[in-house]
Formats: structure tokens, sequence, C-alpha cells
């Protein structure tokens, strides 16, 4: 839902665009100085230049924007923590998996912890 809003905000962004320069242009030239053949297309590339840069801003939706893994453990026995990703079967191939992995452990006797956080599959 989010990329198709940021794609929506691209187009509508490019669309604006092209108005912001046409519009003025049109008015101020007072139907003769520069005719529509000189300002659509510069207009045009004005508008595919914001749409550009918009469309690579809707294309990062999808991005992960970092993983932040967080671990702490206290015990006498064997500590083994694991956190984060690891294996492609997770998800759809290709798709980007936000995480925040935070693990805490205690323990006051000699017995082992063991903890797995994230996507493991």
């Amino acid at each position: 839902m989010q990329t198709a809003l940021r794609w929506l905000v691209a187009v509508v962004g490019s669309a604006a665009a092209f108005a912001a320069v046409a519009v003025p242009w049109a008015v101020l030239s007072k139907g003769g100085g520069d005719p529509w053949d000189v300002i659509g297309p510069v207009a045009g590339l004005v508008a595919a230049g914001v749409l550009a840069a918009l469309g690579w801003w809707a294309s990062q939706a999808g991005e992960v924007g970092g993983r932040r893994v967080r671990q702490s453990a206290r015990g006498g026995g064997r500590i083994t923590q694991t956190g984060g990703s690891a294996g492609t079967g997770a998800g759809s191939p290709g798709a980007a998996v936000r995480e925040d992995v935070r693990q805490k452990a205690r323990s006051n006797g000699t017995g082992d912890i063991d903890q797995v956080g994230g996507n493991r599959a």
C-alpha cells in the first residue's frame, strides 16, 4: 500500500510540475510570444525530471532502511544468541524484510541460554 501511494504522489507531482511550468508561461506569453510547441516540450522535460526523482523515491518504499539487532545475556552456563535474517526461504523472493530484534536473557543458575530471533527460515 505504501509503495502504491508513493507512486501516486510521484505521478501527481510530475503533473503538478508540468502545470507549474506550462500554465504561468502560457499566461505570461499572452498567446503569441511562445507557442505551445515550445512550452509543451520544456514543461514536459521538467515533469520528466520530477517523475524520475519522485519515481526513485517511490521505489525505495520496500527497501530495508537498516537492521537493528540488540542482544544481552547473563548466565553461568553456555549462552548462544542468534539474531537477524538468515536463509532465503522466508517471504517472497527478493522481498525486503524489516527487522528489529531485541533479545535479553538472565540466568542465575548454571543453565544454558539459547535464543534465536528474527527471520530464520
